[in-house]
């Protein structure tokens, strides 16, 4: 009987550190990027994306350039949290996009974005001021006088 209550413990206690090391599946999830054209514009050729955490335990988490394919991002095993989420053009377009949103199973994660048609550089109508700029005189700099 003590033969068997000693190997019933033994066997508990060889149990134990195996469940403590055993990691808890993560419930990550794949976001979608799409990119919606107006006329005119031109073709994306890369994207860079940037996935800040909310509470600032995790900046940067997801910093990386990435290639649409059809005009859609597809990043994969994002953990679930509240995220700024940053996606900035690259080359032609420089246009912007910053959101602050839900990543989780609960949700679509699927975030869409319209581009706007950027403005061409055309020589000959661009005003630059003759004046040179002071910057000793900004108002910002004027000192603040409290009644």
């Amino acid at each position: 009987m003590k033969a068997i209550m000693a190997l019933l413990v033994t066997s508990l206690l060889w149990g134990i550190p195996a469940m403590s090391q055993r990691k808890l599946p993560t419930d990550s999830v794949d976001v979608t990027i799409r990119l919606k054209h107006s006329g005119g514009t031109p073709i994306t050729d890369s994207v860079l994306v940037i996935f800040d955490r909310y509470d600032h335990s995790g900046a940067g988490i997801i910093k990386r350039i990435y290639h649409p394919v059809n005009n859609e991002i597809v990043i994969p095993k994002v953990p679930p949290a509240r995220y700024y989420i940053e996606v900035a053009f690259l080359g032609v377009n420089q246009d912007r996009f910053n959101e602050l949103t839900y990543v989780n199973n609960r949700r679509s994660n699927i975030f869409t974005y319209r581009i706007r048609k950027g403005g061409t550089f055309t020589p000959g109508l661009v005003i630059i001021p003759l004046d040179p700029i002071n910057f000793n005189k900004l108002k910002i700099l004027e000192p603040r006088i409290t009644p």
